[in-house]
């Protein structure tokens, strides 16, 4: 496949020179899943896959679109950036196992990203002056994977490169309660709130393959990358079935 003259010059001699990194970003954790291609912090492809058809099955075809424009660039592929979690065990399943596969045979490293730390990140991209901000992701049966960032935590973050440290599961009564108590706090500090739990609760915002490329930059500027052997899906709970077998740990929200 031939790029065209736009992706030749997103992919100039000149960029390649300031040391940008050709990156691969997968987001599978939702149905609305997608995969891109990225330079440094430009797009250079980006593929939404059909919500229609299983992602099991859209994911491969449109790699290679991705991979045909990696080899006609003659630009190395840096890493792959995929989320880990939290999210459809499903998802993540295909999205982790893919970017192993890809990483084994292309010999190169992963970036595993946070799922709600994307959605966290296009928050304070919005309002870079919040105090706070909290997201949630329905988790069915009554709970939400849910994170709740403040400002000194997203800097610490931005620090060291660990994006998941807040994301845990939740019931998803506490999670509504803790976001109606932060909304009508005193001192009129609102923190802003993303999530998908059910129609009419619930603030929606959907992350896509292009802010899991963003988030996965920083990530990878900070050096935490992970091997193919290394990364896991991040289920955060056990499985419908494994939870008929053992007790359900699920954390209080405060």
């Amino acid at each position: 496949m031939n790029i065209s003259s736009t992706h030749s010059e997103v992919l100039s001699r000149i960029e390649r020179s300031q040391g940008l990194r050709l990156s691969i970003a997968i987001h599978s954790c939702s149905r609305d899943a997608s995969i891109a291609l990225v330079l440094g912090g430009k797009t250079i492809r980006y593929l939404p896959l059909d919500p229609q058809n299983r992602t099991a099955a859209t994911i491969s075809p449109a790699l290679n679109v991705l991979l045909d424009e990696v080899r006609a660039s003659d630009q190395p592929l840096d890493y792959i950036a995929v989320t880990d979690g939290p999210g459809s065990f499903t998802g993540l399943r295909i999205g982790v196992t893919t970017a192993k596969t890809l990483g084994y045979a292309l010999g190169i490293s992963l970036v595993a990203v946070d799922s709600l730390a994307v959605m966290a990140r296009n928050l304070w991209e919005k309002k870079p002056d919040a105090s706070s901000v909290m997201v949630a992701i329905n988790a069915y049966r009554g709970q939400v994977f849910a994170a709740h960032w403040t400002r000194q935590q997203w800097e610490s973050a931005n620090d060291s490169g660990d994006f998941s440290s807040q994301s845990r599961v939740v019931l998803a009564d506490d999670w509504i309660s803790a976001v109606a108590a932060d909304r009508s706090c005193s001192n009129g500090a609102e923190p802003l709130l993303a999530g998908r739990i059910e129609q009419g609760r619930g603030f929606a915002i959907e992350p896509n393959a292009l802010d899991v490329a963003q988030l996965g930059h920083q990530i990878a500027s900070k050096g935490r990358f992970v091997s193919p052997m290394q990364l896991l899906p991040r289920y955060l709970r056990e499985s419908a079935a494994e939870e008929k077998l053992g007790s359900v740990q699920i954390e209080n929200w405060g």
